[in-house]
This record gives structure tokens, sequence and C-alpha cells, in this order.
């Protein structure tokens, strides 16, 4: 009997022993889900789908192509309009402008001998040698080559000049434009990302701002937890925690608190007393160190605040 009190009193102490090493729950620590960032990309012309250089589920680069569009009338207008900047940059070709000046010349020596021959009419008018019509003729005559040698040397001069810039100008913007077009025929990743969902396949035709694909930013991942009012004086912007999750037992990853939201959640309508007060919780999120890229979006994590008051929220 004796023996029997002996092995009931040893089995009790050992299951006070057992519990006792058992991991406790912290008062100090808050559950979450680890969310990423998402990066929702398109092309803004549009286009169809010619080639794809990624899957689902690949980790991309910064500028890696992901696929790329075809619109086989956009390098033939830019040959166009690059053909169109080098004749207005070249300017008049030598032979134009020799030409406008021999005309210039040529207008000025038939002004010398129509005003020559006005000369000589206003003489014999004079002399009621020439009617009245000869002698108007050859003065009307002798003004519209005055005219006409202006405007020939108008024209010399604007192809000495060369092209205006504001026209040089206008055909670049044009150029740039058209370059902007075919760099978006090929989607390339803004960051580093993994390629979560791919929504087209080779030959589909896309309109502008189609959607394309969706990209987890791996580099910012964060986790949301909501803490109880008392532990705000213990939590501060830049501050840090202990992030834990069940995939890796016994690993603690750290947390930089980067924001805290100003508003409480699930707050009752009217808070009158300090019981009702220490219900409100508020939104913390914080941003994960993830250069081990063990954490994934989803995963559950339990959040320790080491500072934060022993108080369950």
């Amino acid at each position: 009997m004796d023996t029997k009190i002996i092995i009931r009193t040893g089995l009790l102490v050992l299951s006070f022993l057992l519990a006792s090493c058992r991991p406790q729950n912290k008062s100090n620590a808050v559950s979450g889900t680890i969310e990423t960032d998402e990066v929702h990309i398109a092309s803004r012309y549009g286009g169809r789908v010619e080639k794809l250089f990624a899957q689902e589920g690949d980790a991309l680069k910064m500028g890696q192509i992901i696929a790329e569009l075809d619109a086989a009338e956009l390098p033939a207008r830019r040959d166009r309009i690059a053909a169109q900047l080098a004749e207005l940059e070249a300017g008049p070709r030598p032979q134009e402008i020799a030409a406008a000046k021999a005309d210039w010349e040529s207008q000025v020596a038939q002004l010398d001998f129509a005003r020559a021959d006005a000369r000589r009419a206003e003489e014999l008018f004079a002399q009621k040698t020439i009617s009245t019509t000869e002698h108007e003729q050859l003065a009307m005559r002798a003004n519209a080559l005055e005219k006409n040698a202006a405007a020939a040397r108008s024209r010399y001069d604007l192809l000495l000049a060369g092209t205006r810039p504001e026209e040089i100008a206008q055909v670049r913007a044009q150029l740039a434009e058209l370059d902007t077009q075919l760099r978006e025929m090929k989607i390339t990743a803004p960051s580093d990302s993994v390629l979560e969902v791919l929504s087209i396949k080779v030959g589909d035709v896309l309109a502008p701002n189609q959607e394309i694909a969706t990209l987890l930013l791996t580099n910012h991942i964060w986790v949301r937890v909501f803490v109880p009012e008392t532990w705000l004086g213990d939590i501060k912007l830049g501050g840090s925690a202990q992030v834990s999750v069940d995939s890796f037992p016994g690993k603690n990853f750290v947390g930089v608190i980067e924001q805290i939201a100003r508003a409480a959640e699930f707050t009752p309508r009217n808070v009158q007393t300090v019981s009702e007060r220490i219900k409100q919780v508020f939104g913390i999120k914080l941003r994960l160190d993830n250069a081990s890229n063990d954490l994934r979006a989803g995963m559950s994590a339990d959040v320790t605040f080491p500072n934060a008051r022993n108080e369950k929220p």
C-alpha cells in the first residue's frame, strides 16, 4: 500500500514538472498574417503578345523582360519620322541655296533693266513721245520685278538661315513619343519580385492599360497585428519586435514598426469606463527582414513586443 502511494505521489510530481517545462503563451504577443505588396503591370499601349520570357512563380530581377508585344506599324512610323528629323537637322542642300541665289540675282538683273526702261519712258512721256498707257506699263513692270526680287531674296535668306529650331523640336518630340511606345512593347519587372499571376498568352491582343501580370514585391514583406490601447505607450515607430512562424519553430525574425494606426478599432459605441477603454485595439504594421527568403505571404505569425505591458488584448 505504501508503495502505491509513493508511485502516485511520484507521478503527480512528474506531471507538475512537465507542465512547468511546457512553453507558455506570452501575454505581450499577438498574432497576425504576413502580407506583401503587389504590383499590377500593364502596357500603356496595345499590341499583340509576341513572346513570353517568364512563367508564374519565377523570381524576377529589376528590368527583366516578362513579355514582348508587337505593333508592326510603330517601327515604320519611327523610321519615317527619324528620316524627317535628319532632313531638318541637315538643312537645305548647297544646290538649293545656289539655285535660290541664282534666282535672286536674275530677278535683280531684270529689275535693273526695268528701272532703266522706266526712266527712259519718263523722259519720253515728258516729251509726249509715248502714250500714257506705255508709260504706265513700264512703270508697273518695274514695280512688279522689284517685288519679285524681294521675294527671291527672302527665299535665299531663309535657306541660308537653315531649318527653324521649333520645327526640329516638334519632330524630336514626335520621335520621343514613338520611342516611348516602342519601350512599352517590352513589359519589364519594375523591381525584384516574384511573378504571381501571368494573365496573358502568346497571340493575345491587348488593349491599352490591360493588366498583364501580378508581381509580389518580396523585398517589402510585412505583418499587421492589433494591440490594446495600453500598449501604445511602450510601442514606438522604428522600434523592433520579434516575429515567429510555425514553419520555423524556435527561429525569430526581426520586425520594424513602420506604422501605428491613429484610430482605434473594435471600439464600443460609447466608451465610458476604464474597463471598456482597454478593449480598444490599434493596428500595428511591421516591416519584416526577409533576407533569408523564408517568409511567405499568407503565413500566420506571432509578434512579440518585448517592452509591452503584460496584458492580453
